[in-house]
């Protein structure tokens, strides 16, 4: 159950970075910085390895061939992130209030999944590794994966919780509709690489799905620091 003590709707607890200690601006920045490097990394694997087409091939098959370990290292330290970073960073920051424990909660299974997903790697489809054939049947890792690719939904999920989060605070209403924006839009993305699959450009369409929200993720991350930096500045300008 959500952190929301009585009268909270009528006068809901603020959000504001001011109010936030260090530790906790920290582990949001840090999330944050996580999902740059994530995107970073896959980016430049589908850009420079060979025999892989980024514009028809998943993600998920950089774990693959030679050099599929850096890809499934990069799922399992992402994963570590969004739970040591993002969502204790989130915990500490809602709290208390709506939220407070199902959004950080919603964070810490996506960054388990995440986790696993570097476990369990996917069959060989489409041509990679070159030379690979697509089984006939599944293997049982191979359905893990594509199991565990569904539980990434939980993000459509913690987004809209932190659409109404803002919608019950005051300085934070004019983000709900933008947030709402870029929850939906990776599933329309995610919608375009299943119609696509096999060619292109169903990769691009994937990594659309995967770093949508990125900007404004960053956007969010931005203004808390920024009320932290003025609400500092305030505060040594009073002593």
């Amino acid at each position: 159950m959500d952190t929301c003590p009585p009268g909270a709707r009528a006068t809901p607890p603020r959000l504001d970075g001011a109010s936030l200690d260090p530790l906790t601006l920290w582990l949001l920045v840090g999330g944050g910085l996580g999902t740059l490097l994530f995107t970073a990394v896959y980016l430049i694997e589908g850009a420079t390895r060979p025999g892989y087409d980024a514009w028809v091939q998943p993600i998920s098959s950089l774990s693959l061939g030679p050099g599929g370990w850096v890809q499934q290292a990069n799922f399992i330290l992402f994963g570590t992130i969004t739970i040591g970073c993002s969502a204790i960073g989130w915990r500490r920051a809602l709290r208390p209030g709506f939220g407070a424990v199902t959004y950080p909660l919603l964070r810490g299974i996506e960054g388990t999944a995440l986790i696993l997903l570097g476990c369990f790697s996917q069959d060989p489809t489409g041509g990679y590794p070159p030379g690979a054939p697509t089984p006939a049947t599944p293997s049982l890792h191979g359905e893990i994966h594509v199991a565990l690719s569904y539980v990434g939904f939980v993000s459509l999920l913690s987004t809209l919780l932190l659409a109404r989060r803002f919608a019950l605070e005051p300085s934070w209403r004019g983000w709900v509709w933008p947030t709402v924006l870029f929850a939906v839009l990776p599933i329309v993305f995610i919608a375009a690489f299943g119609a696509t699959y096999g060619h292109a450009p169903a990769g691009v369409f994937e990594r659309l799905a995967s770093s949508a929200g990125l900007p404004f993720g960053l956007a969010i991350l931005a203004r808390l620091v920024i009320q932290a930096r003025l609400g500092a500045g305030g505060r040594a300008g009073d002593a």
